[in-house]
C-alpha cells in the first residue's frame, strides 16, 4: 500500500513537472523590441522587454549601407530595458536597431525624418 501511494505521488510529480520542462525556463513570452521614431519627438525610444533578466546586452543602429551610427554595450539586471537616443546624432533615413544578449538577438527597422 505505501509503494503504491509513493509511485502515485511520483507519477503526480512526473505529470507536474513535465509541461514546464517542455516549455524550457517557463517562460510565456519571447523577447519583444519596439522603436518609437515620431516626427514630434526629438528622441528614438527603444523598449527591449523579456521574461528573464536581460544581462548583459550589445545595442547598434545601424543606417541602410550597414555602417554602425550609434553603439552601446551594457548590463541589463531587470526584464526590461528602455532607452532614450537623441535624434538629431541620426541622419535622415531608414536605420536598423539591434539588440543582442545572453539569449535574445532582435532588430527592428525604423526611419528618422
Amino acid at each position: 500500500m505505501l509503494r503504491t501511494a509513493r509511485i502515485l505521488v511520483l507519477a503526480s510529480f512526473g505529470a507536474w513537472v513535465s509541461p514546464m520542462s517542455a516549455a524550457g525556463d517557463g517562460c510565456g513570452s519571447r523577447p519583444s523590441l519596439n522603436v518609437q521614431c515620431s516626427r514630434s519627438s526629438a528622441f528614438v525610444q527603444v523598449n527591449v522587454a523579456n521574461c528573464r533578466r536581460i544581462g548583459k546586452v550589445v545595442l547598434e543602429v545601424r543606417d541602410k549601407e550597414g555602417r554602425v551610427l550609434y553603439h552601446e554595450e551594457g548590463k541589463a539586471l531587470a526584464e526590461e530595458l528602455v532607452r532614450r537616443l537623441d535624434k538629431g546624432l541620426l541622419p535622415r533615413g531608414t536605420h536598423t536597431v539591434t539588440v543582442a544578449g545572453r539569449d535574445l538577438a532582435l532588430s527592428q527597422p525604423f526611419t528618422v525624418e
